[in-house]
């Protein structure tokens, strides 16, 4: 497949890096714009993914070729003189095919271990990682490396969402930088390893040879940065279904410790795009608030903004303007169902919390009226004795004091009543020191049964 280059010269594949906070919308727009123009998506993981598949592919490949050397031992065998008498030229032939196939035996053998050795690095280095990355420094390396690959280089790149800091982008681009500068003083070109004209594998020995030779090829001719504050960001991924918020990395504790380290590595005078800028890679801020209204601004409104920036694809690479239009309706269609799903799912929570809240309301207010019917019982027990003596010693007299200040209606009734209790109370002698309970009964019983008697025995008297 020939590069657009290769077609027009003055034409170059688009080659772009996609920054901006998480959530922000990278994703979607570099994904747009590989299938648009044609370009290779980018990203550390897909990058180390195709290297590992690259390297076990040529493995194999590697590992059949060299497979097949002790059958060619054997048809050589086979092939040799048994009559000694023969031409000796033809032994001399077999014993130089012979030395062909031990030296490519050995370099296979050198090759296949290389390989081995590189597969091994990256996945013992990624299992040490408690995240499952790589190194940064190591990444960094591997994607200087990649970007020179011939899929990079004639298709283009859009790089998403790396690198991430300043010096992660000196790594990669560094060198590139600062061999720019004297390219545009004078002309050439500098040979890049990888940019011949056959279809070749990203292998270790481009992972070990290229490192470190990255030329200004390598470096994006735009660089799109996405600015949004992080209440936008948080709102937007509260609208996002449960399940991409999961798969994402969105939940409430890495959203915000992302937004943290974002924020930290991109202060004014800190931030990668300062490397671009001063190499005359001028940024493009791609604000996603609108200015005048200051409301979120639609992704399809940063689309078009972009599409007009690079301008029309090249016809042959990527998707026809038509294409385009349907992918962007399916992916429209695609967002209508998850925000419709998401829906679904929110209303299917709360109806079950709904339903769950009424259950154990209804339970504990079963629960609460048999406590207080108990609670009733036992303070009717406790009170009965109380209520049996207030209504023995102290209703009597407190209701006829009642009936008595409510007839004589005393400008104090409190202490009126104070003294109609003390003077009614049977027991109001109680505090004479010479007063008994039995002298009381005794004179009680006088007063009954012996004075009337006594006095009718007067009476009698008196008349004789």
């Amino acid at each position: 497949m020939n590069s657009i280059a290769d077609q027009d010269p003055t034409v170059q594949p688009l080659k772009a890096i996609i920054h901006g906070p998480p959530a922000s919308g990278k994703t979607t727009l570099a994904r747009r714009l590989c299938q648009l123009y044609g370009a290779h998506y980018v990203t550390v993981e897909t990058m180390v993914e195709e290297i590992l598949q690259d390297l076990v592919k040529t493995f194999s490949t590697t590992t059949t070729k060299h497979t097949r050397s002790p059958l060619k031992k054997e048809r050589i065998a086979h092939k040799k003189p048994k009559d000694k008498l023969k031409d000796n030229t033809i032994e001399e032939e077999l014993l130089l095919e012979e030395e062909e196939i031990e030296e490519e035996e050995d370099e296979g053998k050198g090759l296949i271990e290389e390989w081995e050795d590189q597969v091994r690095e990256i996945t013992m280095l990624m299992a040490k990682s408690e995240t499952g990355t790589l190194p940064d420094e190591y990444v960094s390396r591997l994607m200087k490396a990649f970007l020179v690959n011939d899929v990079c280089q004639r298709r283009g790149y859009v790089l998403d969402g790396y690198p991430t800091n300043i010096q992660q982008a000196r790594e990669i681009f560094g060198q590139a930088a600062e061999d720019l500068k004297p390219s545009r003083e004078r002309e050439g070109e500098v040979i890049v390893p990888g940019e011949s004209g056959e279809e070749r594998g990203f292998g270790p020995d481009q992972v070990g040879d290229i490192i470190g030779n990255a030329s200004n090829k390598i470096m994006p001719a735009f660089v799109f940065s996405l600015q949004a504050t992080d209440e936008l960001l948080c709102e937007r991924v509260m609208k996002l279904p449960h399940t991409v918020i999961q798969s994402c990395g969105y939940d409430e504790a890495n959203m915000l410790r992302r937004l943290a380290e974002f924020r930290a590595c991109n202060t004014e005078g800190n931030t990668m795009l300062t490397l671009f800028d001063d190499n005359g890679i001028h940024p493009i801020l791609l604000s996603e608030i609108d200015e005048e209204t200051n409301e979120p601004l639609d992704f399809e409104c940063i689309w078009k903004n972009v599409t007009e920036i690079l301008g029309e694809p090249i016809p042959g690479f990527g998707l026809t303007p038509e294409e385009m239009n349907e992918l962007i309706r399916l992916e429209q269609e695609q967002k209508r169902l998850e925000l419709e799903e998401f829906r679904l799912e929110r209303k299917l929570r709360e109806d079950n919390a709904r339903l769950s809240y009424q259950d154990k309301m209804e339970k504990w207010t079963n629960i609460l009226e048999k406590l207080q019917m108990e609670e009733e019982k036992i303070l009717a027990a406790q009170s009965e004795p109380l209520r049996f003596y207030l209504m023995k010693y102290i209703f009597p007299t407190l209701t006829k004091g009642l009936i008595e200040v409510a007839k004589v209606k005393p400008e104090d009734p409190v202490d009126y009543l104070a003294e109609f209790l003390f003077r009614e109370n049977p027991e109001g002698k109680m505090f004479d020191p010479s007063y008994t309970r039995d002298g009381e009964q005794l004179l009680e019983q006088f007063e009954t049964e012996v004075e009337p008697t006594l006095l009718r025995s007067c009476s009698s008297i008196k008349n004789k």
